[in-house]
């Protein structure tokens, strides 16, 4: 049996390496061990820059996209925040009959548009077909409109738009679009019920109900009714942990927010105003009052593509950016209906506090070789409608930097033709207020095989995305990794780790940032159980990979040994080595946890995300640790003032594997992420407390020339080495082909190098990995400085 050895040169073996060529090199050492999961995707679109190029970390800012649309604000005239009232009535079979009515204050010409034959009613929320009653239950006269439109009688809704409609006879020509002809009104003073939607039988049973941000809903619930009325979010029935309260303020993404990008991951204000102004349900006879301002609208499609979604996002309603309300029952499980919360731009009384931005969702359709993209065109509610944000949510293929297509404005809550947003290669408006410069896509390309998922196009950093276990729900685990410094002190490489990573948005492979930052991306999930309140450049594992005094003077090698069936062969050792002064230096030799062997009946991967890496190195002179730590839950914050993690707070990763053996908080203080093992050689060195190998000798183990027989000398590589003796139940061993070996040899001077072997027998042979050892020690021969003693740990070649 022997393992599998490659050997990458960085920079083609010579000294003088970048950190591009560092990246390159490491990306074709992990190609080589098959860790980069999937196949690759080119042309996938990940940011909208503005005309003048610039963006935030999430998109395009508002005044320079302006420069792309004709200076269109969008549709201004939404006017005041609305009450939309609706009467709520038992039905057959348990349900509600929900109806919906407009009030008005007066008739003029504000309200009645004689020359169009139409009524003015501000989100009137009456579709085509419609079945209303005119003044319903009104006797005077005065409520008539001319002679066409008679008080309390049924007419037929002929929706014009948003704001508009007309009246037909009958529901075929409603269909048809024949109107009742207006001749005029009497002029009224004073609100009162002017059309209300008419039952016909089975009409408006658990009806969903339309209704615009910022205005306010108003549900009577009839005294004839049985239950309670009550709202919720994020369920498809009653469910009282998710009603809408009063003062909620649940709702959006804050700088404190538990949820990563769940809700509105473009922005990050604060809600300070929040209301309901009512209680959280009404009795029969009473109403119940939502005021929606501040809320964000309904939404269907999760906040992040299929490919790149964290399964975590869907453990709680609502998690995955999705957005539902509902009205029901609290105690009929059939009363119930859904709230569509669509998006405006009304008015609203607190609008400096507004965080949840409303968006237009616009297609781009396939053309050629690319695909469809899909996009969220986002506006400011509270500043006449004028571009915010692009923001793009779906992985396209095939596309270009600058394609060239255009947004139509009255589509995406604009007007037509000056409204539109036309895209290409980036270019700023000629002159200020011009308003006709050019935004633009730029795309990425995501990894597989032999590639990174993402990879810096100035070497700055990677992910590597590992897939487990393709059947498990957290199967795939994403590590971060950057090269620490820049110029001469690039010689430590730093990782974090999480099951979810989000790029969408950012300028990721396309930012020539050298320093870390979520320009780059981000990892995604829920705060103290996927991924910790840290940015990339925070609580991350270190690992020296050359030289610290000037490394890039010295060539690099990236060697890895990887174990062949039947042992584990998605277990495999990667090792940084140097050529210094002609000799082999070794720094950095580690491994991923990759595949379904960890665990062994301790965790599974349904419930928590794999992310560890173990680490062999030095522990002193004749010791070498065995390390294993989990990326992105390391010290660093002020959380790390006390040796537990317990209970979990925004500084933990409750739901890594190994927050099962770390929650007492590892090594202290310090090093509250890792545990580890330190194996010393116990020949004519102390033992105490040690981890140590059985070793006899007859030669030398005697005392009056009297010793056990030969037949028992034991020196042996040792197998089966788990992964940390401290883990209980230990969830890993190392295959039997990488081994410990304590070795005590002469003569004095002997040095141990990578790449050196080691014969046990002419049929056993192993390559020196990592070696801890001291030379011109005194050994059992009694011989000052004749032995050079301590531990290796190998792989087996032959």
């Amino acid at each position: 049996m022997s393992v599998l050895k490659s050997v990458v040169d960085v920079n083609n073996g010579n000294s003088g390496w970048t950190k591009q060529n560092l990246m390159d090199a490491f990306e074709t050492a992990l190609g080589n061990l098959g860790l980069n999961a999937g196949s690759s995707v080119t042309g996938v679109p990940q940011i909208v820059m503005a005309p003048d190029g610039g963006t935030t970390i999430y998109g395009a800012e508002l005044s320079e996209l302006l420069q792309a649309n004709g200076g269109d604000t969008g549709e201004i005239n939404w006017g005041y925040e609305k009450t939309q009232k609706y009467r709520v009535t038992d039905a057959t079979g348990n349900n509600y009959r929900i109806q919906h009515y407009v009030e008005e204050y007066l008739y003029n010409t504000t309200f009645v548009d004689t020359t169009n034959d139409e009524i003015r009613s501000d989100r009137h929320g009456f579709s085509t077909g419609d079945a209303v009653r005119y003044a319903k239950g009104q006797t005077d006269t005065a409520y008539d409109l001319g002679t066409t439109i008679t008080k309390n009688t049924i007419y037929y809704i002929i929706k014009v738009n948003r704001d508009r409609f007309s009246l037909a006879t009958s529901l075929t020509n409603a269909n048809n679009g024949v109107k009742i002809d207006i001749d005029g009104y009497t002029t009224h003073t004073g609100t009162f019920e002017c059309f209300t939607q008419e039952d016909q039988g089975t009409d408006y049973v658990n009806a969903s109900i339309d209704v615009y941000m910022g205005d306010i809903i108003q549900f009577e619930n009839d005294a004839g009714n049985a239950t309670n009325l009550t709202l919720c979010q994020d369920v498809d029935s009653f469910n009282t942990n998710q009603r809408i309260v009063y003062n909620d303020s649940t709702y959006g993404y804050t700088p404190n927010s538990p949820i990563k990008g769940a809700r509105d991951t473009a922005y990050s204000n604060t809600i300070s105003y929040r209301t309901n102004t009512t209680n959280i349900s009404c009795a029969a006879g009473a109403n119940l009052t939502w005021d929606t301002e501040t809320y964000p609208q309904s939404e269907s499609e999760p906040l992040y593509p299929t490919s790149i979604t964290n399964p975590s996002l869907t453990d709680i309603p609502g998690g995955d950016g999705t957005v539902k309300y509902i009205y029901c029952s609290e105690t009929n499980a059939n009363a119930k209906g859904v709230i569509n919360l669509l998006p405006s731009m009304v008015t609203q009384s607190y609008s400096s506090q507004i965080n949840n931005y409303p968006y237009w969702k616009y297609t781009v359709p396939a053309s050629g070789g690319r695909s469809e993209l899909k996009l969220r065109v986002h506006r400011n509610a509270y500043n006449n409608g004028t571009l915010r944000n692009i923001t793009i949510h779906s992985i396209g293929t095939g596309w270009s930097d600058d394609e060239v297509f255009t947004i139509p404005g009255e589509l995406v809550g604009g007007t037509a033709t000056t409204g539109d947003i036309r895209f290409g290669v980036t270019t700023p408006e000629t002159s200020s207020n011009a308003y006709d410069g050019i935004a633009s896509i730029k795309v990425t390309t995501l990894g597989g095989g032999s590639n990174f998922y993402q990879k810096s196009g100035v070497g700055a950093f990677a992910i590597l995305n590992v897939e487990n276990d393709a059947t498990k729900k957290y199967g795939n685990t994403f590590y971060s990794v950057y090269l620490e410094g820049i110029a001469t002190t690039q010689w430590r490489l730093r990782f974090q780790s999480g099951n979810g990573w989000e790029f969408l948005n950012r300028k990721g492979t396309s930012s020539t940032l050298t320093t870390p930052s979520t320009e780059w991306g981000d990892f995604t999930g829920y705060m103290g159980l996927d991924r910790q309140n840290t940015t990339l450049s925070s609580n991350v594992d270190d690992y020296d990979i050359s030289t610290s005094s000037t490394p890039t003077a010295y060539p690099m090698q990236i060697r890895t040994f990887r174990a062949q069936a039947p042992q584990d062969t998605d277990f495999a050792v990667i090792q940084f080595t140097q050529t210094i002064n002609g000799k082999i230096e070794p720094f950095a030799a580690f491994n991923f946890h990759v595949g379904d062997g960890y665990g062994n009946n301790v965790f599974d991967l349904d419930e928590v995300f794999l992310a560890g890496i173990t680490e062999y190195t030095l522990a002193n002179t004749q010791g070498l640790r065995i390390k294993t730590s989990v990326p992105c839950y390391s010290s660093g914050h002020a959380a790390y003032t006390s040796a537990t993690r317990e209970p979990l707070d925004e500084y933990c990763q409750g739901r890594t594997a190994y927050y099962g053996y770390l929650r007492g908080g590892g090594y202290g203080y310090s090093n509250p992420h890792q545990i580890y093992d330190d194996y010393y050689n116990n020949i004519k060195e102390e033992d105490a407390n040690l981890a140590v190998m059985y070793y006899r000798n007859s030669t030398y183990d005697k005392y009056h020339d009297m010793s056990v027989s030969s037949a028992a000398d034991y020196y042996k590589p040792i197998k089966t080495i788990p992964i940390s003796q401290k883990m209980i139940p230990c969830p890993y061993y190392i295959p039997d082909d990488f081994v410990l070996l304590q070795v005590a040899t002469t003569p004095g001077l002997t040095e141990f190098r990578p790449g050196d072997t080691v014969t046990v027998s002419g049929s056993e042979i192993y390559e020196i990995i990592q070696a801890s050892y001291q030379t011109q020690q005194e050994g059992l021969d009694g011989v000052s400085n004749n032995t050079s003693e301590g531990i290796l740990f190998l792989a087996r070649t032959t």
